[in-house]
C-alpha cells in the first residue's frame, strides 16, 4: 500500500503481533480463580480510596482505565473463540452480540465473580447494550482468516475493541481504490492508528479514497445534499425541537460558525458600588463563571447568527459587533503534495499544457475542527464563502497562509490555529476558537510575536501557564510543554521597555 501524498498517517504499519501461545493443563481453572479474587477485591475499593495521595489516585485512575480496556479487548478475543467453536451458532442468540449480552444477563442475576462486599449482596454484572454489540462485531470480524492480523493484534493488546470495529468497518472501503492493495498491509496500517481515536481512523479513509477516487467523495457529497433535511417539532413543554440532516461540507459551515460564537464568555463582576469613582481601580477585577450549560451556549450562538443574518437581509448594518466577524470563518488546511496535484489535474503546472475539463481534483482538505472535505466542496465554498486555505509542507509546516481583510487577528493567527488545532496544553481538548494565542516568552521580556514564539491556550490553562509561570519549546510544526514551575522569565528583557 502506497500512502505517498496522503498527509496524518502513521509512520510505519502495525508490526506483526507474536501468535498467542497455548497455556499449559490446568492454566485456565487457576486464572479463572484468580480472576475471582480481582473481581473481588474491586468491591473493595470504594471505601479505601480516600486513603490515596494525589498522585495514587491518578495512578488507580490509569490502571483501572487500562483494566477496562484490556478486559474488554479479552472479551472480544473470547467472543471470537465462541464464534469459531460454533457455540454462538448453536445457542439461541440471533448474533454474538446478542450471545455477549445473553451471558452478561445470565451472570449478571447470579451477582459478581467474586460476591460482594461482606454484609452485602454480590454486585450485579452490568453492560451497556452498544459495548455487546460492538464486541460481537468485532468477535466475528476476528473469526474471518482474512482479518487475522486483527485478532492478533486484540489478543496482545495492541488495539482497543472500538478501533478494531472501525478498522473492520472502513478497510472494506478503501480496498477497491487502493491500486494493488494487500488487505492484511491495509489493517495494519489502520490498527497502528488505535492509540489517536476512532476519528483518525475514519479521517484516513477519506484522505485515501481522496487521494485515489476522488469522484467517490463528490458523489457521497452530493448524494448527501439531495437528501438533506431541516424540520422543527414543538414538544410539550413549550420548546421548539430543530433536526437537521446536513451533508458534511454543509454541516462544516454550520458547526464552525457555531462553535467560533459558543465559547464561554466569562461577565465581569457587578455590584452596588461598580460605578463609585473612588473604588481603586488597580484592584483586579474577578469575572464571574460562564454558568450556560454547553447546549445552552450553542442555542445562543445559533441565535446570535439568525439574528446577524435578518440584520444584514434588511440593511442594517448597526449590530455592535459589525458583521458576524473574523472568527466565524472556515480554515482549510492542504497539504503541499495535494495542492500540486490538484494543479497537474487541472492543467495549470508544467508545460503548460491547455485541454479539456479536469475532471475530479484528487485530495481532501481539512477544516480547523477536523471535518474532511472533498476537493469539490473546497471550490464550491470557495466562491459562496468565506474560505481561507493554508498550504502545509511535507511536515505540516505552513507555508503560505491565505489572508483575509476582515480576519481580526490577521494571517499569523490563522496559522497557529493550524498548527495548534486548539489548546496546547496537555491533555486539553479545547477548540481554537476558545483559545488566546499565547506568548511563550513573554513580550515585555523580549519575546516576539511570530508563529515560533506563540502557542494557543484555553483560558483556564492560559490563567495556569501565568500562574506556575511555565514556559514551552515551539517550533513550526507543534508545541511542547515543560511544566516544571517557574521556567517563565519574571522580569523585562531591557528595563524601561514597557508589557503588552
Amino acid at each position: 500500500m502506497s500512502v505517498e501524498g496522503i498527509s496524518r498517517v502513521p509512520d510505519a504499519p502495525l508490526a506483526a503481533c507474536p501468535p498467542v501461545v497455548p497455556a499449559g493443563p490446568g492454566a485456565a481453572a487457576g486464572l479463572l480463580a484468580d480472576l475471582g479474587v480481582l473481581a473481588s477485591r474491586l468491591e473493595d475499593w470504594s471505601g479505601a480510596l480516600y486513603q490515596l495521595g494525589e498522585a495514587q489516585l491518578g495512578g488507580f485512575v490509569a490502571t483501572m482505565v487500562g483494566l477496562a480496556t484490556r478486559a474488554e479487548s479479552l472479551a472480544a478475543v473470547a467472543t471470537t473463540e465462541a464464534v469459531t467453536r460454533g457455540t454462538v451458532a448453536n445457542s439461541t442468540a440471533t448474533d454474538a452480540g446478542g450471545w455477549v449480552a445473553a451471558c452478561v444477563t445470565e451472570a449478571g442475576s447470579a451477582g459478581s465473580l467474586g460476591g460482594g462486599a461482606e454484609g452485602c449482596a454480590p454486585s450485579a454484572i452490568v453492560a451497556e447494550p452498544a459495548i455487546c454489540r460492538r464486541i460481537g462485531v468485532v468477535a466475528t470480524g476476528c473469526a474471518d482468516p482474512r482479518n487475522r492480523v486483527v485478532a492478533d493484534a486484540l489478543a496482545a493488546g495492541a488495539v482497543t475493541v472500538h478501533c478494531a470495529r472501525v478498522a473492520l468497518r472502513e478497510v472494506p472501503k478503501v480496498l477497491p481504490v487502493i491500486p494493488g492493495a494487500d488487505r492484511e498491509e491495509v489493517l495494519s496500517w489502520y490498527l497502528a492508528l488505535s492509540h489517536t481515536g476512532t476519528r483518525t481512523l475514519r479521517d484516513l479513509s477519506a484522505r485515501i479514497i481522496g487521494r485515489f477516487a476522488p469522484e467517490v467523495l463528490i458523489a457521497q457529497d452530493e448524494h448527501q445534499q439531495a437528501c438533506e433535511t431541516l424540520t422543527w417539532t414543538d414538544l410539550p413543554n413549550g420548546l421548539t425541537r430543530l433536526t437537521a440532516d446536513l451533508s458534511g461540507g454543509h454541516a462544516a459551515v454550520i458547526k464552525h460558525a457555531i462553535q467560533a460564537l459558543s465559547a464561554p464568555a466569562p461577565a465581569a463582576c457587578t455590584g452596588p458600588n461598580t460605578a463609585d469613582t473612588s473604588v481603586d481601580s488597580t484592584v483586579d477585577v474577578v469575572p464571574e463563571r460562564d454558568v450556560r450549560t454547553p447546549g445552552k451556549r450553542r442555542a445562543d450562538a445559533l441565535m446570535e447568527l439568525a439574528n446577524t443574518a435578518a440584520r444584514l437581509l434588511d440593511g442594517d448594518r448597526s449590530h455592535s459587533n459589525g458583521t458576524i466577524g473574523g472568527s466565524a470563518r472556515i480554515i482549510v488546511t492542504l497539504d503541499h503534495q495535494t495542492l500540486l496535484d490538484q494543479l497537474t489535474a487541472v492543467r495549470r503546472l508544467g508545460s503548460g499544457h491547455q485541454g479539456g475539463p479536469p475532471g475530479h481534483l484528487p485530495g481532501v482538505g481539512r477544516t480547523i475542527n477536523g471535518d474532511l472535505l472533498d476537493a469539490g466542496t473546497l471550490r464550491r465554498l470557495a466562491c459562496d464563502a468565506d474560505l481561507i486555505p493554508a498550504v502545509l509542507g511535507g511536515e505540516s509546516e505552513p507555508l503560505d497562509v491565505g489572508r483575509t481583510k476582515r480576519l481580526f487577528t490577521g494571517g499569523l493567527r490563522t496559522a497557529i490555529v493550524h498548527r495548534d488545532e486548539g489548546c496546547t496544553f496537555p491533555g486539553c481538548d479545547r477548540p481554537p476558537d476558545w483559545c488566546d494565542a499565547h506568548h511563550v516568552l513573554p513580550w515585555w521580556a523580549g519575546g516576539e510575536t511570530k508563529l515560533t514564539n506563540a502557542a494557543l491556550l484555553c483560558a483556564r490553562h492560559h490563567t495556569i501557564v501565568h500562574r506556575d509561570l511555565l514556559t514551552a519549546t515551539v517550533t513550526t510544526t507543534g508545541v511542547t510543554w515543560d511544566l516544571t514551575p517557574g521556567l517563565m522569565p519574571q522580569r523585562p528583557a531591557h528595563e524601561g521597555r514597557g508589557a503588552a
